[in-house]
């Protein structure tokens, strides 16, 4: 998938996702060996997640380029990690390349097409791999695994800042939620975007749309599939099991407690995730997913 057309000089910006194997390794290996290959000047940086969260000041650099083209995922996961970071990315000015579903022929070919704009930065380097450039601490245990709010979306309910237990989210000066302890998320857990009705909060290393920030579309229209707000809060009710309070069996649908065999189904909370909760951290979770509304006290914007 691309979006736009840019004109005029070109920065070509290649994400490397060093921590997650959602794109393969030999899938960003021939990407750079075909644009090394081509003479294309890249920037590949080892993480736009790890430096959208450290709101690096090179990403308004980038941002700020005449032209810029982005190889990494989703389209919608990178403009809105970018706006993360405080940085908007022009519709004119950038296009988006997808390596988690375009090939590196298809991505070198779209490049080329723009025959002798491919520069970076006005300056000459001997090949795409020697361009590296990266904040990431790699001796840190934490790995850049969190949400960003796709704010075209979010209608500002606060059912993932009333759901989520680790202090991520929080609200800005004019009472928005926003995204301000990446640090704090749990990795590999997507909880708080399958809570959220609206499809607005995207992970970009998780697996399945639409929350990798990949358009949830029907085959059949074309079209975005509903939401149907609360269905996650029900199907966890639904599998409940009487009198045990933390029952990892299925039980009658109407039940009063949550299983974990439904916190790990249909929120995919990993068990590491689910161990490392408090007796109070985990009565938090049972209560908003037994709650109709999931537990959020904000005001809803009018739909």
């Amino acid at each position: 998938m691309t979006e736009g057309r840019p004109a005029g000089q070109q920065l070509v910006l290649v994400c490397n996702c060093v921590h997650y194997d959602v794109i393969s390794r030999a899938t960003k290996t021939e990407v750079l060996r075909l644009l090394s290959e081509s003479g294309a000047r890249v920037q590949v940086v080892a993480d736009l997640c790890g430096l959208a969260a450290n709101r690096d000041l090179r990403l308004r650099d980038w941002a700020s380029s005449a032209s810029l083209s982005i190889v990494a995922c989703f389209p919608r996961a990178v403009r809105w990690l970018f706006h993360a970071a405080g940085v908007s990315l022009s519709h004119e000015r950038v296009r988006f390349f997808n390596m988690r579903t375009q090939s590196p022929d298809e991505i070198t070919r779209e490049l080329m097409k723009d025959d002798g704009l491919l520069m970076i930065e006005g300056k000459s380097v001997s090949s795409a791999s020697n361009r590296q450039s990266s904040i990431i601490n790699h001796q840190s245990p934490w790995v850049p695994w969190f949400p960003v709010i796709d704010y075209d979306r979010c209608v500002n309910c606060k059912q993932c800042m009333n759901f989520c237990l680790f202090g991520v989210y929080g609200l800005s000066e004019e009472g928005q939620v926003t995204v301000q302890k990446p640090s704090g998320c749990k990795t590999n857990c997507p909880a708080c975007a399958r809570m959220c009705p609206r499809k607005a909060i995207i992970f970009p290393k998780y697996a399945d749309p639409p929350i990798n920030g990949d358009e949830c579309l029907d085959p059949t229209t074309g079209q975005e599939k509903p939401v149907v707000a609360g269905d996650v809060y029900e199907r966890i009710r639904s599998r409940s099991a009487a009198g045990k309070r933390f029952s990892t069996e299925p039980g009658d649908a109407g039940r009063s407690c949550p299983t974990l065999d439904g916190l790990r189904r249909d929120l995919d909370i990993p068990d590491e995730v689910l161990a490392s909760l408090s007796r109070e951290e985990m009565q938090r979770v049972i209560r908003q997913s037994k709650s109709p509304s999931g537990g959020g006290k904000g005001d809803k914007r009018d739909e």
